[in-house]
């Protein structure tokens, strides 16, 4: 779950603000006979028509003219929507260009960050807040004014309404039988992770004779950062909540710093030099870039060569393990609880993939909230997600407690690329709402954004119900645990970001590889300090200080 930050801010003298058209009323008036009533007959009749909305959007696949679920979406909230849609690389500079022309348009779906606090300052997008008091957007309410997303206020106010995304489709699984072979319980803890991990390696797990299996697989050749691979990712969260470069980090005394300068971080880096050193970990880790398909790990998984690994697919690491020994069984890996009282977390992402802006000039402001609105409720995510009952899909049921849905292939054919996308909607994500196969019940959690988010139900498909996959994301959320200032983007508390990371990831790799630990961690820690991260931790504490 990437956040992307938009580019160079607009220089001040492009900068132009406009003025805000509300739009008509849409009260049924009695019949007129008079000229006078006739006028006022003909304005109401008028305000009944669909509203247009002008949305901004990168790269957009469907026609709201003929793409039947855009057309639905439209006869539900009385729109008439156009999309302006913009290459991806190009976005942020076109839609820059717009906002400084004065360019009229009723929403956009943008990335947060020093643009965006660019133009709230200057007024050129319009604050949530006053259109918020009236409470008839209580979805949108709950999301700009959740604990997750205040980072994202702009003095004070919410100009920004995040597009919540799941926390993760990578989970890590594990052989059992293996455990059972072994006489092994599932690891909870570092130390007995440590311990599967040298029995994977050391106590013949498969009862092969042969000393042919390690406990870890991981990659990360091309990384200028090799501290944030899966693997280390995982064992960095069990030394700090939401450990990893880039986050900050409580400390005992009720401080917080920034990762890579904390006492976790080292302690996280020599247990990983622990399992590197004993071979625990597959030997060719470092020169395999990181594969979202992951045939070559799911094969040496199937196999039998490991034991532990993170993976988007466990039906096909099962599949495969299952080809070659039809006992074969695997389990998830649950989050591991660390020292200190660290309680068993995955972190956090941020949870959101861009957001929804309202520009100065929208002519329909209240009506595009309306759209907004709509989109996040039970019925119109459905709508936006797999389509429209009777056509797209033929029935719902409920599931192990997921909503499982029956797709109807052949009409999903006519209104999206389903070769490219799936059979899922191309608008249900990146768009107005959230993550691929899933609803966060807003509304079922009494409108508590942070509980809703821990609670989300997936949404799936007949083949997916099948698997473990919707497992993955649900299990996975209710782990989910921020880090202090997230999602504050402030140019000074992030500093040169590309700069520290491969500052960091350089220094780490160094430390865990060499002969002497402890001095390379010192040379790494002088060497991050002195490239930006000393003013980084000046000014983020002061921050955290003057915020929480």
């Amino acid at each position: 779950m990437t956040k992307f930050k938009m580019i160079m801010p607009l220089s001040m003298s492009m900068l132009l603000a406009a003025t805000v058209l509300s739009g008509c009323s849409q009260q049924d008036q009695p019949a007129a006979t008079t000229t006078a009533t006739a006028s006022s007959q003909a304005k109401d009749q008028k305000a009944s028509e669909p509203v247009p909305i002008r949305w901004v959007r990168a790269a957009n696949e469907q026609d709201p003219q003929k793409d039947r679920i855009l057309l639905e979406l439209q006869k539900r909230t009385n729109t008439k929507i156009e999309i302006v849609s913009i290459p991806s690389d190009q976005f942020a500079n076109k839609l820059n260009l717009m906002m400084a022309s004065g360019e009229s348009f009723d929403l956009a779906t943008v990335d947060p960050g020093k643009t965006l606090n660019e133009w709230a300052k200057n007024d050129l997008i319009i604050p949530y807040d006053e259109y918020l008091k009236s409470g008839k957007y209580p979805n949108i309410n709950a999301i700009v004014n959740s604990e997750v997303y205040k980072g994202f206020k702009i003095d004070g106010k919410s100009y920004f309404k995040p597009l919540g995304l799941a926390p993760m489709q990578w989970g890590w699984i594990i052989r059992t039988d293996w455990l059972e072979n072994l006489g092994l319980s599932m690891p909870t803890t570092l130390d007995e992770f440590y311990n599967v991990a040298k029995a994977f390696k050391e106590k013949d797990p498969d009862k092969n004779g042969k000393n042919d299996t390690y406990g870890v697989y991981t990659r990360a050749s091309g990384m200028s950062d090799p501290s944030i691979t899966q693997l280390a990712q995982y064992i960095s969260k069990s030394f700090a909540v939401a450990g990893r470069t880039d986050n900050w980090v409580n400390q005992k005394d009720g401080s917080i710093t920034r990762y890579e300068v904390s006492p976790q971080a080292k302690d996280a880096a020599a247990f990983y030099r622990k399992l590197l050193k004993e071979e625990l970990i597959n030997k060719d880790w470092l020169s395999l870039k990181p594969d979202g398909a992951q045939g070559p790990e799911s094969d040496d998984f199937g196999a039998g060569k490991y034991g532990m690994a993170a993976t988007t697919k466990p039906d096909l690491f099962l599949e495969k393990a299952k080809a070659v020994n039809p006992n074969a069984k695997i389990a998830y890996l649950p989050p591991l609880k660390g020292g200190d009282g660290v309680p068993a977390n995955l972190g956090h992402s941020g949870g959101f993939w861009r957001g929804n802006v309202i520009p100065k000039t929208s002519k329909h402001p209240e009506k595009a909230m309306e759209l907004m609105e709509y989109t996040l409720t039970q019925e119109g995510r459905e709508l936006t997600e797999f389509g429209i009952k009777g056509i797209h899909f033929t029935d719902v049921k409920e599931v192990n407690g997921s909503r499982v849905y029956t797709i109807n292939k052949a009409e999903a054919d006519k209104d999206w690329d389903t070769k490219k996308n799936g059979y899922l909607y191309p608008l249900a994500w990146g768009a107005m709402n959230y993550f691929e196969y899933a609803y966060i019940p807003i509304k079922e959690k009494n409108y508590n954004y942070d509980e809703a988010f821990k609670s989300l139900q997936p949404w799936i498909t007949n083949e997916m119900a099948e698997g473990k996959f919707p497992d993955w994301f649900a299990t996975n959320a209710k782990y989910a645990m921020a880090p202090p200032l997230m999602n504050v983007f402030d140019d000074k508390m992030l500093g040169d970001q590309t700069k520290l990371r491969s500052t960091f990831g350089e220094g780490w790799l160094k430390a865990i590889m060499g002969d002497n630990f402890d001095a390379a961690w010192d040379e790494l820690q002088k060497k991050w300090l002195a490239a930006g991260g000393q003013e980084v931790i000046t000014y983020g504490q002061e921050f955290y200080k003057k915020n929480k």
